[in-house]
């Protein structure tokens, strides 16, 4: 008979069970399968209310077997609950069982930052030595873990943000950690300075000007998520080498959604999708001076990828699944 048990795990669970070597390798997997076109993904969809939205985001991996369901709100004006939070529901493709429900924050932040480690392995030039954050908040961690984990050079980090003491806090947690010389700066010096920027506010008016980039920069986009959203003046889209994870998706909300609305730059403008570039179909970085930008939206896949991850790491053994807490859907009188 099968099992009808299905697994609650919580933020710790999670964080026990995925590093960030972990998200790595399990979103550039996602990625090829998505680029080999093993991999469904339907379009992100929204419910949008007066303080926030609610987003909903299916796909199935037929390479590790599951299908998962990310549900995941931003609600900017929240103060005693975080201004994101998340749930991600993996299923049995054979059967449809919930097989695990888990928190999806943490994932998420995990996910996002994987994709920009990866993106920078692709697109960076590989000596790259510093990096730059412009928004030095919690996302910001886990996009510098991830670079440290795909780019071994790195040596100096950057820290810009409305909040001085919050750029300054993340220039000393960096230094702590990874042994990196860190400091705050001003961002157009920051910018300049920069071998790769990663940009992490929500904006809708552009912050990076085009001047400010310095030939051989690589600029992970992870900002924009909605309509309106932009972080890089269009100028420095229409120069560079754009990739993006999702044409959909970053056309509607991600970081070439205003430049695309305005008509400065087309489908046929953009390089390459990042599963393309994953496969080898599409060329990653050419030459040393070219400009190169990652519009990261995030996909269902990697939630797919992460929890896969987590859900076999946690249940993988008679003494790890005793300590988990589960809950069975099915009971009834």
């Amino acid at each position: 008979m099968a099992s009808t048990v299905t697994y609650l795990l919580t933020r710790a669970d999670v964080q026990k069970a995925l590093s960030m070597a972990d998200a790595v390798r399990a979103v550039e997997a996602a990625f090829v399968a998505y680029g080999e076109g093993r991999a469904q993904m339907p379009p992100k969809s929204y419910l949008r209310f007066e303080r926030g939205d609610l987003r909903c985001m299916p796909a199935y991996l037929a390479d590790v077997g599951l299908a998962a369901v990310k549900n995941v709100n931003v609600h900017p004006l929240n103060e005693e609950l975080p201004t994101v939070m998340a749930t991600v529901t993996v299923f049995d493709p054979d059967t449809g069982f919930p097989l695990a429900i888990m928190d999806g924050t943490y994932l998420t932040a995990m996910r996002t930052g994987a994709a920009g480690g990866i993106a920078a392995k692709y697109l960076a030039r590989r000596d790259s030595a510093v990096a730059c954050f412009v928004g030095a908040g919690r996302q910001a961690a886990t996009q510098l873990a991830a670079l440290m984990t795909t780019m071994p050079n790195i040596r100096k980090v950057l820290a810009c943000d409305v909040d001085a003491d919050r750029a300054e806090a993340f220039a000393r947690g960096s230094a702590a950690t990874y042994n990196v010389e860190a400091s705050a700066a001003p961002l157009a010096d920051a910018v300049s300075a920069a071998d790769i920027v990663t940009t992490l506010t929500p904006v809708r008016e552009p912050l990076i000007m085009k001047d400010y980039v310095r030939p051989g920069t690589h600029i992970n986009a992870i900002g924009a998520d909605a309509p309106g959203k932009q972080e890089l003046e269009s100028a420095i889209l229409q120069a560079a080498k754009v990739v993006v994870d999702n044409w959909e998706q970053a056309a509607h909300g991600g970081e070439i959604n205003v430049a695309v609305s305005q008509g400065l730059i087309a489908r046929d403008d953009i390089h390459a999708e990042i599963g393309e570039v994953v496969t080898g179909k599409r060329p990653g970085r050419q030459s040393p001076d070219e400009i190169t930008v990652f519009d990261s939206t995030g996909l269902a896949i990697q939630d797919v990828a992460c929890a896969a991850h987590v859900y076999r790491r946690l249940t993988s053994d008679a003494h790890a699944r005793a300590s988990l807490q589960t809950v069975d859907f099915l009971a009834g009188d």
